[in-house]
């Protein structure tokens, strides 16, 4: 077992101990803020679990799209904001755009609010699915 798999499994038993054992001795704001704990503790777990696969991922996404297959992610996460900013992906780009931005999310969403990605959004909600 890694160090990181090892942390993982013992965030995962100190959360489930404050959900289970804890949470149901506080009332108000005391079980608020512990299960604002709990949910903090579970966004770790999934980043310790999930975290570098999906940064690898994203950094090969934006290095094809940005065709530069040498640059870092924090490099390609700048071009990627320069050129958004400046104008300069084509119009004719704009749906190969839209769909990269929509994984990105995905991606983010999938570590940061998996819940989230579960719900059903409706286009009059503001929201797309694909």
């Amino acid at each position: 077992m890694s160090y990181l798999a090892a942390t993982s499994d013992l965030l995962a038993v100190a959360r489930a101990a404050l959900r289970e054992r804890l949470m149901p001795r506080l009332d108000g704001d005391g079980r608020y803020e512990a299960a604002m704990v709990g949910n903090a503790m579970a966004i770790v777990i999934r980043e310790l679990e999930l975290g570098e696969a999906a940064r690898a991922a994203e950094r090969r996404l934006l290095a094809r799209f940005l065709d530069s297959p040498q640059a870092t992610l924090p490099e390609l996460r700048a071009s990627l904001c320069r050129e958004l900013r400046s104008g300069a992906i084509q119009q004719e780009r704009s749906s190969e755009v839209a769909a990269l931005l929509r994984e990105l999310v995905h991606a983010r969403l999938s570590i940061s609010n998996p819940d989230y990605l579960a719900r059903d959004i409706s286009p009059a909600e503001g929201g797309r699915r694909s």
